[in-house]
């Protein structure tokens, strides 16, 4: 299966990210020039599937750059999270310079290379799709991490400073109730994300089982980059 648009001027089936028809170019809906910031960003957690399709058919991915930024940073705190907590070769790290280069840069570039594996395996599949609309949908789906990152954060360092990141000692020993109440919520966030990921895969292909897929399979690829970066 996939999401298309069925024209009604001569029945022609396009993709459904096409505002004029391939065939006769008759109008095959209404234009959507910009995403909505903040309509797209509450609308995620309302209807997930149909803000998807609102953010391929936005003939502009305004805010990609700034979404991909976000991301990169909110990384490397988590990069910095996951390195001190696993002890690797034995050392400490509170650098976020060094974490947003191995870490948020990683995981871009993970998120790039896995759109665009991803634009031609629909593709060859039967389902036409772009690049720049997949990166756009799997950023946007970081959505829930990036409110962690804008409200959570602060709140983490102010209770816990730099031992939120450094974990010498731990957090669930200084304030075990904040800590674990806190991690639940980034946990929760990060599942949520996992779960848009799929959504929006959804959006272009209407295939659970494929969306599923690609959605768990993007979760692990992101968890064993921060693991082994």
């Amino acid at each position: 299966m996939k999401n298309v648009l069925i024209c009604s001027s001569c029945s022609h089936e396009n993709p459904f990210y096409l505002l004029n028809c391939e065939k006769c170019t008759a109008f095959l809906r209404k234009r959507n020039p910009n995403i909505n910031l903040w309509e797209t960003i509450w609308k995620l957690f309302d209807t997930p599937i149909k803000t998807s399709e609102k953010i391929v058919q936005a003939e502009h991915k305004n805010f990609l750059i700034l979404f991909l930024i976000i991301i990169a940073f909110k990384y490397s705190l988590v990069r910095m999270i996951f390195f001190n907590v696993f002890k690797y070769q034995g050392g400490k790290t509170t650098d976020v310079q060094n974490n947003f280069f191995v870490g948020g840069l990683t995981v871009l570039l993970l998120l790039i290379v896995f759109s665009f594996i991803i634009t031609y395996i629909n593709r060859f599949a039967g389902i036409k799709n772009r690049f720049k609309d997949n990166l756009s949908l799997y950023a946007y789906s970081f959505t829930p991490q990036i409110f962690c990152l804008l409200i959570l954060t602060p709140v983490e360092f102010a209770l816990f400073g730099e031992y939120w990141f450094t974990f010498n000692p731990s957090p669930f020993l200084i304030k075990p109730i904040a800590a674990y109440v806190l991690f639940t919520i980034e946990g929760i966030m990060f599942l949520w994300s996992s779960v848009l990921f799929i959504m929006s895969t959804y959006a272009q292909t209407h295939n659970k089982v494929y969306s599923t897929l690609v959605g768990i399979s993007l979760t692990i690829c992101i968890f064993l980059t921060l693991l082994f970066t």
